[in-house]
């Protein structure tokens, strides 16, 4: 009886032993089928990531010419403002002109002499 109780604790232990493997791999089968899951969703989760920066950048450009065309703009209003003078003003402006070169030909005659 020694023999059979001997090999039939060997049994009892290599079952043990396979149950634990089976137990370890159906455990490792689980953890692989979550990352693959949370692999796939991450990567479903950056291309729309990738998308919506694209579509960012987009319209980040288009607001970035929008400034620019309106900083021509104001450009141009600023200029027209100072191009804009009353008649009074271009005369008042021609008055001094006149004034000042009469001066420097005054200058120059007092030089030559």
């Amino acid at each position: 009886m020694g023999v059979k109780s001997t090999e039939f604790e060997f049994k009892n232990i290599k079952f043990v032993v396979i149950m634990s493997i089976n137990n370890t791999l159906s455990s490792i089968e689980l953890k692989v089928n979550k990352l693959v899951e949370s692999y796939t969703e991450l990567k479903k989760k950056n291309s729309e990531l990738d998308s919506e920066k694209t579509q960012l950048f987009e319209k980040l450009n288009a607001k970035e010419i929008e400034i620019s065309s309106l900083q021509e703009k104001i450009k141009l209003i600023n200029i027209s403002k100072t191009v804009d003078v009353s008649s009074d003003d271009i005369k008042n402006t021609r008055m001094k002109i006149n004034s000042y070169v009469r001066e420097i030909d005054k200058c120059i005659a007092l030089l030559n002499s």
